[in-house]
């Protein structure tokens, strides 16, 4: 079977959540199975490693081509197997981009959606936020495929300040072969964790609308 960014049930559940307010007759049930489905699909693991695979084709391509490129300018002459490598590196590193740049258009449209329909029952007054709300949205971080994303946004975080940091030194040391390529692998590993964060944010928040401590200081907040 072909992977699909965004698998065609979920779709007409994108178009609902985008249309506004749902009706109020709309069943807390079928918000909640609205919600699972979409979350299924933005949590499969397939979608996780495919990131991974992006990330490291556009991280990695990303320091070799701009690497060549500074090695070449400083050795004063170009080869041909030099010329090849980079190109190549110049691809991968495009096709790496594209793909995390895909992952993360469709995540967001499924995270957005899902969280729409978490919030629906407690926006039409059809549900009460209760404890167990409050337990979820926060024990929601310690599930596998959520756990793992928060992980590998973490990791991209860190390359993105190591990448920058080292850029950052060769303005004030001087430019190296390496200056190019570690501002191009510090912004690729910040893109990605932010992206990843973002969609487990949206999850979360989507989730915390049936916490009643968040619900209190929401409505304190609106009466000021």
């Amino acid at each position: 079977m072909a992977f699909a960014f965004i698998r065609a049930a979920s779709r007409p559940l994108l178009t609902a959540g985008e249309a506004g307010e749902p009706a109020a007759s709309v069943p807390p049930a079928e918000a909640d199975r609205a919600a699972a489905a979409l979350r299924a699909d933005y949590e499969r693991w397939s979608r996780w490693a495919l990131g991974v695979v992006g990330f490291v084709a556009a991280a990695g391509a990303g320091f070799v081509a701009p690497g060549m490129v500074a090695a070449m300018a400083a050795a004063g002459w170009v080869g041909t197997v030099d010329v090849i490598a980079t190109l190549i590196a110049i691809v991968i590193a495009l096709a790496g981009s594209t793909l995390l740049v895909a992952l993360w258009r469709t995540g967001r449209a499924l995270t957005r959606a899902a969280s729409f329909w978490l919030r629906a029952p407690y926006a039409n007054g059809r549900r009460s936020p209760r404890a167990a709300g409050w337990v979820q949205a926060r024990t929601v971080n310690l599930e596998p495929r959520i756990l793992v994303r928060l992980i590998t946004a973490s990791l991209a975080l860190l390359v993105a300040v190591g990448g920058l940091a080292l850029f950052m030194r060769d303005l004030d040391a001087g430019v190296t072969i390496f200056t190019a390529p570690s501002l191009v692998v510090g912004v690729c590993g910040a893109l990605s964790g932010i992206g990843q964060i973002g969609g487990v944010l949206r999850i979360v928040s989507g989730l915390s609308a049936g916490d009643p401590l968040r619900s209190r200081l929401t409505r304190s907040a609106r009466a000021r």
